[in-house]
């Protein structure tokens, strides 16, 4: 098992490519000790179903890997979604916190992003299973606070058919070496 900083180089700008790329990886390849804890969690709450509920699960249970979340509430009838917990990992990463908000106005925010995560949030609620990404932040997004992030999408359902809830949980290479 490689450690969280696993991601991190001494100097993360000596690598950072033109342009940003993100690829899905498989469970078994997550570096990140705070995105796979995140998901080993997700799996016992799970058990043997396809997913668990969002009463089932327990925030708590994450202990400092909770800092690396987002919780999300599917709105279908709107397409939009809502922020319901913004782990501070997240804050630091982008420089804003969205909790209580909406992805409407994350797209309005940042267009670009904003459509990137609501697309992931739209494919785990239609195919109705996890996935897991990692991704390098390239010099065609400068303001970016990151350069590399590995991240994890988890549903949440009252039934195997319907996702009213996804986890999201990430890890960020600081573009600088630190955050503010």
């Amino acid at each position: 098992m490689m450690p969280a900083t696993a991601l991190r180089q001494s100097n993360p700008e000596e690598s950072v490519p033109e342009r940003s790329s993100v690829v899905p990886i498989a469970f078994a390849d997550i570096e990140s000790e705070r995105v796979r804890a995140v998901y080993e969690a997700w799996l016992r709450w799970r058990g043997a179903r396809p997913m668990p509920t969002r009463n089932e699960i327990s925030l708590r249970d994450l202990g400092n890997a909770a800092a690396n979340i987002s919780l999300v509430h599917a709105m279908p009838q709107q397409s939009d979604y809502e922020f319901r917990v913004i782990g501070d990992a997240h804050i630091q990463a982008y420089g804003v916190n969205f909790q209580g908000r909406r992805m409407s106005d994350a797209l309005r925010f940042s267009p670009r992003h904003g459509k990137i995560l609501k697309a992931s949030y739209d494919m785990v609620c239609a195919m109705r299973r996890p996935y897991a990404f990692r991704g390098v932040v390239g010099r065609d997004a400068p303001k970016a606070r990151f350069v590399r992030f590995e991240t994890c999408y988890l549903p949440l359902g009252p039934s195997p058919d319907e996702v009213d809830y996804v986890i999201n949980a990430a890890f960020y290479t600081p573009r600088d070496g630190g955050w503010d």
